[in-house]
């Protein structure tokens, strides 16, 4: 067994002592329907989603007769813990649906089945040919896939229609680039008479994203190569600190404080107009609809800087994973299958539809029922044109990812205080992360 294997099971085994065993040996739910063999599929969607997803697991239910899926809600703080505990000791689900940003560190530790052994010869071909590239890499690391989607996660700019017309803007004709994006968000930002901000005009994204914009990004797919201290990166912070300093680091993080960011039940901060544009994903749409359904707002895709790259995207979201251990991975994939699209898309297409989810394929997309949602919801149209264009990716495919995101927004933090300099940012983030690779070389990773 390879060191990182020791060091992630060494890791279970201490958390087992911590927690109890008694967390990963709870009795399984039952099953309902005699005759058939169960798979146990565990979520994180609970509250108004679980309902969405125990429709599904009907349908599939409905669909055939040789298994039942029996789905457990399982709270997202912790899930994946408690996923390498069961794993570990030995009474995994079948199948699992998790963030893909967790992808690389549990499969690297060996706990994770390459799904596309469980393919046939054409479903592996469809697979390689027809999904959107950047939904099916987030799966995938080191040249196997080891997660599919059933529900991506892209973001863009909500725009609230109305408070541009109230400056003279036309909420239907984005700035041209992001330095008009900017002087925009000026006129949109509002005051008090003490200069503390009650209305902020313009809330830009994070560096890791925009970066792609700027023609950088802090990751080369043709060379599997990370990339930090660059001429693109360095542009785009500069950028982002040149906006912060319209409104003064310390004025924004007040007005952050102050505001509901997290919420998805309608206390979010763009839907009462505490922010005129304001980076975010495509789950708030149905938000939107459900709290504020005649907001009049609009979806605008990343705006580059000029001669940047447009339609500029970072993937994530929830995907489905088998672990080596499952005991139905036959059943546990025709699931998987049955609810990504990978297989009769056209009726995929319903559940994407319910959920207000990104899709797997363009054949999803192009589906009837999935085009009615986007008559029906026309912003999210945005969504599936930055997903279909060539500047749509997925995040590193790096054992170590969180670490990484994390150290990226660290010297950004420090760049929009204004502690560094862009180039010393960037600079300290180089030298951080290739001191922790030596690291975990010696340790005998490879990630």
């Amino acid at each position: 067994m390879d060191a990182k294997r020791v060091i992630v099971r060494v890791m279970v085994v201490a958390a087992l002592a911590a927690v109890g065993y008694g967390l990963v040996t709870a009795k399984m739910p039952g099953k309902t329907l005699p005759g058939r063999t169960k798979v146990v599929f565990w979520h994180r969607w609970g509250g108004y989603w679980e309902k969405i997803v125990d429709k599904i697991v009907d349908r599939f239910n409905q669909s055939q007769t040789e298994y039942e899926v029996v789905p457990l809600f399982v709270p997202s703080s912790g899930s994946e813990t408690k996923f390498m505990l069961s794993t570990i000791g030995g009474d995994p689900p079948d199948v699992m649906s998790m963030g893909s940003d967790s992808i690389p560190s549990i499969a690297v530790g060996g706990l994770l089945t390459d799904l596309e052994t469980l393919m046939t010869p054409e479903e592996r071909e469809y697979f390689h040919r027809v999904p959107y590239p950047g939904v099916r890499e987030c799966g995938q690391f080191r040249g196997k896939t080891y997660g599919i989607t059933i529900g991506a996660d892209l973001m863009a700019y909500y725009v609230n229609a109305d408070e541009l017309r109230a400056v003279g803007a036309d909420p239907d004709k984005p700035p041209k680039n992001f330095e008009e994006l900017v002087e925009l968000g000026k006129k949109l930002t509002k005051k008090d008479e003490k200069g503390n901000i009650i209305r902020m005009g313009f809330s830009t994204g994070d560096l890791m994203t925009q970066s792609i914009a700027w023609g950088g990004g802090f990751y080369d797919a043709k060379t599997d190569k990370l990339t930090m201290d660059t001429p693109e990166n360095e542009a785009a912070l500069t950028a982002l600190v040149e906006q912060r300093k319209t409104v003064g680091y310390e004025n924004a993080q007040r007005f952050w404080s102050s505001q509901n960011t997290g919420s998805s039940t309608g206390a979010w901060s763009f839907i009462p107009g505490a922010v005129a544009i304001t980076y975010d994903g495509q789950w708030r749409v149905d938000e939107i609809h459900r709290a504020k359904p005649d907001m009049d707002y609009r979806i605008w895709p990343l705006i580059p800087p000029a001669g940047g790259k447009p339609y500029a995207g970072l993937l994530g979201g929830n995907y489905m994973i088998i672990p080596t251990s499952a005991k139905q991975k036959k059943g546990a994939f025709e699931f998987v299958k049955f609810w990504s699209g990978l297989t009769h898309p056209e009726r995929a297409a319903e559940f994407y539809k319910w959920g207000g989810w990104v899709p797997l394929s363009p054949d999803v997309a192009k589906a009837p029922i999935y085009q009615e949602f986007l008559k029906d919801n026309p912003q999210f149209k945005t969504f599936i044109d930055i997903l279909s264009g060539p500047n749509c990716h997925s995040k590193p495919p790096i054992g170590y990812l969180q670490y990484y995101m994390d150290q990226i927004s660290r010297v950004e933090d420090q760049a929009l205080r204004g502690s560094v300099t862009p180039k010393q940012a960037l600079q300290q983030l180089q030298t951080t992360v290739d001191s922790e690779l030596r690291k975990r070389k010696e340790l005998g990773f490879d990630d």
